[in-house]
């Protein structure tokens, strides 16, 4: 399989383009609603199931006879129809699988936010891409493309920047080289990361160290009238404090992943099922908002697309016991949620109950690649 990257930059469009651009998001998400609605009357009233194709041939018609839908690019049009397609999709292999399925449901003005141009890929001329019946239009290119490029996506964001998304072929992955190190991870909330070495990475708490900022910009908020100007740009100021502690996380979680496969050549994490956990089936209610903070699932992706790029090893191991089994003699050793230190009766090892789980992941890791030649491995599961 190629290695697929996407490269994102700031889109700077001039007043003109910038309206066109709302334009056809306008259309593009009243032809998604109307879209959503014709299937579900069909098959609520006749028992009809609408396809893409019978869509995409009546809006090919539709175009045919509105001056209006003719303005806009066939493909961005059609990406409407597209996203709905995907939407049913997922929703029918929710079903198959037996998890909550959750019915495509009609999108505000506000929350569609995007197009792309599918197999239409436009042309780059320096730090310009040239969209169809727009032209050149500027943006930010602060670093250069790799490989090329399959597909191209204009986004919106909430605090109203444009941004631009280039998913670019880079070919086929480099060979995994030969494990000569390795280590196991134990994500956690006191800290972000513990090592199988006993190291441990301190947890950002991004989210809570900006959450009275984000709070005051709240209040302000609700204190505007709705529909005026002042509301709108206060709303905005809202949306770029989410943004900005979105943006911390990912850089943090990037530059995570940089220094692991800088310092390791297989790297060994938990496979972690979060979604109960911030339901409060797994843990304690109160930690729903700490672990939606610490942003592990955000790291894990770092780390599997770090590693499929620099032919590197990385694997998920079941975390269930590792924080319960002695990783120095294998006896369990059960402890309760605030129990921070690992002290077995068997052999006597007392280390930091995270630092247990680390070697643990690792011990696991190894046996479930198969590797048996990294050196400090301990005698663990």
């Amino acid at each position: 399989m190629p290695v697929l990257r996407a490269f994102n930059y700031p889109l700077l469009p001039n007043k003109a383009q910038e309206a066109a651009l709302i334009g056809w998001l306008s259309k593009c998400c009243e032809l998604y609603n109307a879209a959503l609605q014709e299937r579900r009357d069909a098959w609520q009233k006749q028992g009809v199931r609408i396809t893409r194709y019978g869509q995409q041939k009546e809006l090919t018609e539709l175009r045919a006879a509105d001056p209006e839908w003719q303005a806009i690019p066939a493909w961005i049009a059609r990406s409407a129809i597209s996203r709905l397609e995907h939407a049913f999709t997922g929703f029918f292999n929710r079903v198959k699988r037996g998890q909550r399925a959750g019915y495509p449901r009609f999108r505000s003005h506000r929350r569609y936010d995007s197009f792309d141009l599918g197999s239409n890929r436009p042309r780059i001329e320096g730090n310009h891409v040239c969209l169809p019946k727009l032209g050149p239009v500027k943006f930010h290119k602060y670093r250069e493309m790799r490989g090329e490029v399959r597909s191209v996506c204009v986004r919106r964001k909430p605090s109203g920047v444009w941004c631009v998304s280039f998913v670019c072929d880079l070919g086929a992955p480099p060979p995994k080289i030969a494990p000569t190190n390795a280590v196991g991870i134990d994500v956690g909330l006191e800290a972000f990361a513990t090592f199988s070495t006993g190291e441990r990475v301190p947890n950002p708490r991004y989210f809570a160290r900006g959450e009275e900022t984000l709070a005051r910009r709240q209040r302000i908020l609700s204190k505007r009238v709705r529909g005026s100007k002042s509301r709108e740009r206060q709303r905005r100021l809202v949306a770029k404090a989410h943004e900005h502690v979105r943006n911390q996380r990912l850089n943090f979680a990037r530059h995570f992943a940089c220094d692991l496969f800088a310092r390791w050549d297989a790297v060994f994490y938990e496979d972690l099922d979060i979604a109960p956990m911030v339901s409060g089936d797994v843990v304690r209610p109160y930690l729903a908002k700490p672990i939606y903070d610490a942003s592990w699932r955000i790291a894990i992706r770092a780390i599997q697309c770090k590693a499929e790029g620099a032919g590197k090893l990385e694997h998920a191991c079941d975390p269930r016991w590792t924080s319960i089994l002695c990783s120095g003699c294998g006896e369990p050793n059960p402890k309760s949620l605030s129990d921070r230190e690992h002290l077995c009766d068997k052999c006597g090892l007392r280390i930091h109950r995270d630092h247990n789980s680390g070697r643990n992941i690792l011990a696991r890791g190894l046996r479930a690649v198969e590797l048996t030649e990294v050196p400090e491995v301990p005698r663990g599961l």
